[in-house]
């Protein structure tokens, strides 16, 4: 870690982050004595600290803590006392903000600010609405046509649940599959991103200083190839819950499905965000710009393909333009800084890439597209005007602060376009008419679909997409269903 980063952190932060750190398995942190992974601190490149890379052996014994942890204490605790754990658990998290903030800032490069605001805000909200469930899981007694049966339903936990989280959102996404997981009565073994793992390893910490029981929560660091891999196809693995690409998905949907294991999955999205002319038009650019350029880009609910009725095409141009030069790029330790560097070398020249396939399409970049410094991995806050919707930049996600403008001249005309893509995560529609702001968001392929706003979020809200975005909701009763199974039994009365 560079001299002036832990300068901007708090010292126990400072102390966690430089230190190596293996895997967390059974309430405690284990050295694992095999190869380990550099974390860079993405601002600057440098390397922060090492991890291990969990090898199989390591993995296995993660697995059997959370396993022996389901069959005792945590799978035999009342409902009531899990709520009060999952109550203090939050509290910690809550208690413990700049410091966890500080981590994902870190490794990450995303603004500790918007951090400590949005990401820890988040987290703590999964744990508190889930809190409250476990007293509520109930089943149902079912009126068969079958003489003299009495017939009721349980909901019962999975299991051990493997949750793999990905790098933009580390400790929110370990807290939107803990939560539920929990609260329904399942054990976890956490796979975060190895760029960034150390918001989910202090995260396990605090819940075994919560009181959750040894190997209800643990935590195996390394790469999707050698852990995650020996994570899913464990045989005491009954769930998998997967958020990131789209081609891990699908891998880890074939792997499911020859393993017969439950499945959720929260993959991509190239979400379109319509503004009409008849809309506040200020207002609309200002969520176009701040969407598209939050964290970068690197959201899988951006707003990054941008469809404007053609006469507001240039005004909504301007302001997106005001909003992105007033930007401060910057390490995302510096509470001045708005906006991060990319997570790292190889996914900068990926987003270049596509920016490079702009030329000769048609299209044009407006503004950014450029390295604006020397050091870490930044990228100019971008606009892409005007292409094709077969183009690169417009059917695919490019996960970074690349924003497409394309006109439409009508709602028949947008409607084929807006949903002729392969995801469905979300989707955006600015209109001061209420009927058409009904009928758009009715006809639009996309799990969530905001009206006059953008990116809100709420953990009682269900969230996630239809088509190559994935299947299974997080968030709201949905987003507990998915970590539960219905036993049916019947009693003869005869």
């Amino acid at each position: 870690m560079t001299a002036v980063a832990e300068s901007l952190m708090l010292p126990q932060a400072a102390s966690f982050a430089s230190a190596e750190h293996g895997a967390f398995i059974g309430g405690t942190e284990i050295s694992t004595d095999g190869s380990t992974i550099d974390t860079v601190d993405p601002a600057t490149g440098r390397v922060i600290t090492k991890i291990a890379e969990t090898d199989a052996k390591t993995v296995d014994r993660a697995v059997e803590s959370a396993a022996t942890a389901f069959e005792g204490e945590w799978g035999s605790m009342l409902p009531a006392r899990r709520e009060e754990l999952l109550h203090r658990l939050a509290d910690l998290i809550e208690e413990n903000a700049l410091e966890l903030a500080q981590y994902d800032a870190l490794e990450g490069g995303k603004p500790v600010t918007y951090v400590e605001s949005v990401d820890v805000p988040l987290a703590v909200e999964q744990f508190r609405y889930y809190a409250g469930w476990p007293t509520k899981i109930q089943g149902a007694t079912v009126p068969v046509s079958t003489p003299n049966s009495h017939v009721y339903t349980r909901k019962i936990p999975l299991g051990v649940v493997a949750a793999i989280t990905p790098w933009n959102f580390p400790l929110c996404q370990a807290a939107i599959k803990l939560a539920p997981a929990l609260a329904a009565g399942n054990t976890v073994v956490l796979k975060p991103s190895e760029l960034t793992s150390l918001s989910s390893l202090r995260l396990a910490q605090l819940a075994v200083e919560a009181g959750l029981p040894a190997g209800t929560v643990n935590v195996v660091t390394g790469t999707g190839a050698a852990t995650g891999q020996a994570l899913v196809s464990h045989p005491q693995v009954s769930k998998i819950s997967f958020t990131g690409s789209e081609a891990t998905g699908r891998h880890l949907g074939a792997e499911a499905g020859r393993s017969l294991k439950h499945i959720s999955l929260e993959l991509g999205g190239k979400n379109p965000h319509i503004i009409f002319a008849d809309a506040d038009i200020a207002k609309a650019a200002t969520y176009a710009a701040t969407t598209a350029y939050f964290y970068s880009g690197q959201v899988c609910f951006s707003g990054s393909r941008l469809m404007v009725e053609r006469s507001a095409v240039d005004d909504v141009l301007a302001a997106v333009k005001e909003h992105a030069d007033a930007l401060v790029l910057g390490h995302g330790l510096d509470r001045t800084t708005t906006m991060g560097p990319l997570s790292s070398a190889v996914h900068r020249e990926k987003v270049e890439g596509y920016l490079n396939t702009v030329s000769g399409t048609g299209a044009k970049v407006a503004f950014g597209g450029s390295r604006p410094k020397d050091g870490g991995y930044f990228l100019e806050p971008t606009a892409v005007v005007g292409p094709a919707d077969s183009d690169a930049v417009v059917a695919e996600e490019i996960f970074g602060p690349v924003l497409v403008i394309q006109p439409f001249d009508s709602v028949e005309e947008l409607m084929p376009r807006a949903n002729s893509g392969k995801y469905g995560l979300t989707a955006g529609v600015w209109t001061n008419d209420v009927r058409k702001a009904h009928t758009v968001a009715q006809r639009l392929q996309a799990g969530t679909v905001w009206v006059n706003t953008y990116a809100d979020y709420n953990a009682a809200a269900p969230f996630g997409g239809f088509k190559s975005s994935g299947f299974g909701k997080d968030c709201g009763p949905e987003g507990l269903e998915k970590y539960l199974e219905t036993q049916t039994v019947w009693m003869s009365l005869a």
